[in-house]
């Protein structure tokens, strides 16, 4: 059991200016059985009231509207966790065991994951190694439109593309599990993972870093795949194009 604090920051520069922009905000980490989350606070730039509200799969949401012309949004939350570890209890959405356009299959990718014993989180930590074994860590290469099946073939990819082949194999063999998004101790941004239900709880596996999640992962959202996960959607007027800075921080407190 640990103690942290933590701070995500998020910022859209446009390209000129926007008007009535409506925008989701999926970062509040939950309260549960394996994290306790408290002193969080969040706010914009320009100004603006966060409605609280929550998606399909339980995350918390904040909800914001600016009507007037701006050039930039900055969004900055932060506040303090007690992280357990360990499976997560709850129920388990037939959902979470079909594959998603971004979790599709093969026959290559079914390979991977078969001729596997023992316990539902013993089966993905192998697969997590096979996925390894084919698939190199490497920045710049991907987007978050990447599929499982293009990281494979590319031989490379990040964290939501090591999550998302992992999901797939899970998928392919009838296993149901989720995608995860989170922050671990270090800075820079989110981290993904995958979760695996045993038949009563689920349990993250990291296949970016070849372990069993534990008392170092800050669980902010899960879904279905990383679309479900996406910590900023909008639209808005003025025919702009936008671009994005994230920065996420976890430390350890004593």
């Amino acid at each position: 059991m640990r103690r942290y604090s933590f701070e995500y920051s998020l910022e859209l520069a446009f390209s000129g200016e926007a008007s009535r922009h409506t925008f989701l905000l999926r970062f509040a980490p939950p309260s549960d059985a394996a994290q306790q989350v408290w002193g969080f606070d969040a706010h914009c730039a320009p100004e603006v009231t966060l409605a609280r509200s929550r998606d399909a799969f339980g995350n918390g949401l904040l909800l914001g509207h600016i009507e007037g012309a701006h050039d930039a949004l900055s969004f900055f939350a932060r506040g303090e966790a007690l992280v357990r570890g360990g499976p997560a209890e709850g129920t388990c959405p037939a959902v979470y065991a079909l594959p998603t356009a971004l979790t599709q299959t093969n026959e290559e990718l079914r390979a991977m994951g078969e001729g596997l014993h023992g316990s539902a989180e013993e089966r993905a930590m192998r697969m997590a190694e096979r996925i390894r074994e084919r698939v190199t860590y490497r920045q710049g290469v991907t987007s978050e439109r990447t599929t499982a099946l293009e990281a494979l073939a590319l031989g490379a990819g990040v964290c939501q593309d090591m999550a998302h082949l992992l999901l797939a194999c899970l998928r392919a063999q009838g296993m149901a599990a989720r995608y995860v998004a989170g922050l671990i101790p270090g800075e820079g941004e989110t981290h993904a993972w995958a979760e695996v239900w045993d038949g009563a709880r689920f349990v993250g596996v990291d296949p970016t870093h070849l372990k069993l999640t534990d008392d170092t992962y800050l669980r902010v959202c899960a879904g279905r795949d990383g679309r479900d996960c996406a910590i900023n959607r909008g639209v808005f007027a003025g025919g702009v194009s936008q671009t994005m800075r994230v920065r996420a921080r976890m430390t350890e407190r004593a």
